[in-house]
């Protein structure tokens, strides 16, 4: 049987030369706490001595802690703080504290690390990227908002309301990380200042844009557009795939038998390294009858080997050149080439919107359009659906054969050119006129893209 906690005195000597008491209570953890003795216990009085006094103060002391438990929280409670206070990124800086972040992000293999940088060093590190993290409050992230909302609104409109939307959902997961994280280290806040602050305003969404059938014929028909580009905007257009993951594609990946492309890559555009795709889910995509013969004859010509575009998603001016080709096609539909508070000119990726708009029009079923084009959710095939149902009448023909000027021979070194001239491969002194023409403009438009070094003339041709 354990002792009977009675508290236990110890007497002292102070400046002034009387003496004093510290009471030793025992505390649940099995720990000694000192208590001093109030100076009216450590006196004589009522015929007790100082010890006698000073003991029984010390009893009820510990009868005390024994039923409360007080002393024993107190202790806790410094004990947290001295640790806190000792741990060296207690002063850890946003900017700090974000670095580690983001190093940590990029070891898991996230797409979007070279953005969140970008957003982070542009946006979010001027405003608080000073601050101890651990110091951060509701109110410096609504001066945050309120900063963003200021931009948007401003004449001269330095982001949109999507660009700051982007950037306060990247301070949300920051902060929620900094309480939250899997990565323990990152654990910095006991709390998460951002879960109640309203985010930056929203705003307009803009129209769609797309190209109808007969405008992609125009394209895709043009002999002024360099075949490297027309080959690259049917292939994207009909597979409705994003530009990266068309990238990736190799002749593997093509089961022309089976008319199945397996879609399970991305390249990245900074890299390109192959990475999974956007959304982290393979699919494989049946392919348009319309697009099997040039598949066949790219496939012939590449001897199955290598990939199946030249497009390097090194060149960020992939929008440019689509656009810049639609001019030369005679595709002029202002939509196309307008940015302004509805609208937004046509991208590169609007191709893969073409397709999948496509086959909302043509009828295709809900749950297959959103497999196809590998989509997250439903809510966003349904947009493609809703604007479809209005343009059914006089849209044109979807998913029109291509033209055979695609399935001829490639200007690329692996292409049966490769070694021939121009006299080789036409008729006439008319077509060969024709020829050296339509050789000369194609080699000049290439020459202007990062695809130079791969759609460069052999040596050797005029």
């Amino acid at each position: 049987m354990p002792r009977p906690r009675t508290g236990y005195v110890e007497p002292f000597k102070r400046a002034d030369g009387r003496t004093y008491y510290r009471a030793r209570i025992r505390l649940a953890d099995g720990s000694r706490e000192r208590v001093d003795v109030p100076g009216k216990y450590s006196t004589p009085a009522g015929g007790k001595t100082a010890d006698e006094r000073a003991e029984l103060y010390a009893l009820a002391a510990q009868e005390r802690e024994d039923e409360t438990g007080d002393l024993l929280a107190k202790k806790k409670a410094r004990e947290a703080e001295k640790a806190k206070q000792s741990d060296p990124r207690n002063g850890e800086t946003v900017k700090l504290w974000s670095d580690r972040w983001i190093a940590a992000r990029r070891v898991r293999g996230l797409r979007s690390v070279a953005t969140d940088e970008a957003r982070l060093s542009t946006h979010i590190l001027p405003r608080i990227g000073v601050m101890p993290i651990a110091k951060v409050t509701r109110a410096n992230l609504e001066q945050l908002v309120e900063h963003l909302d200021g931009k948007v609104r401003a004449p001269i409109k330095p982001i949109s309301w999507r660009t700051a939307s982007h950037i306060w959902g990247l301070v949300s997961k920051m902060f929620a990380d900094a309480c939250g994280a899997k990565q323990r280290d990152l654990r910095v806040r006991d709390d998460n200042p951002a879960i109640s602050v309203h985010g930056p305003d929203r705003g307009v969404h803009k129209a769609k844009v797309y190209l109808w059938p007969s405008e992609f014929l125009s394209l895709v028909s043009c002999a002024d557009v360099p075949l490297v580009w027309r080959r690259a905007f049917a292939i994207t257009t009909y597979l409705y795939a994003r530009a990266g993951e068309v990238n990736a594609l190799s002749w593997e990946d093509v089961d022309l038998d089976r008319r199945v492309v397996h879609i399970h890559r991305s390249a990245d555009r900074d890299t390109g390294a192959l990475n999974p795709t956007k959304t982290s889910v393979a699919r494989r995509v049946p392919i348009e009858p319309a697009l099997i013969p040039l598949l066949e004859a790219m496939r012939e010509q590449a001897n199955e080997k290598g990939r199946l575009l030249a497009i390097d998603e090194t060149d960020r001016k992939l929008s440019r050149q689509l656009q810049r080709c639609l001019q030369i096609a005679k595709v002029k539909r202002s939509e196309l080439f307008t940015t302004d508070a509805t609208r937004k000119a046509v991208t590169f990726h609007d191709l893969r919107a073409t397709g999948i708009t496509w086959c909302a029009v043509r009828g295709d079923d809900p749950l297959k359009i959103k497999q196809r084009a590998g989509h997250a959710g439903f809510g966003t095939t349904e947009g493609y659906i809703r604007e479809a149902e209005n343009l059914q009448d006089g849209f044109g023909e979807v998913f029109p054969a291509l033209p055979e000027s695609l399935f001829g021979p490639t200007i690329g070194p692996s292409g049966p050119l490769h070694g021939k001239k121009v006299n080789d491969i036409s008729g006439g002194a008319g077509n060969r006129t024709q020829v050296r023409k339509r050789f000369a403009r194609a080699s000049t438009y290439v020459a202007d893209s990062l695809l130079c070094s791969r759609s460069r003339l052999p040596a050797g041709s005029p």
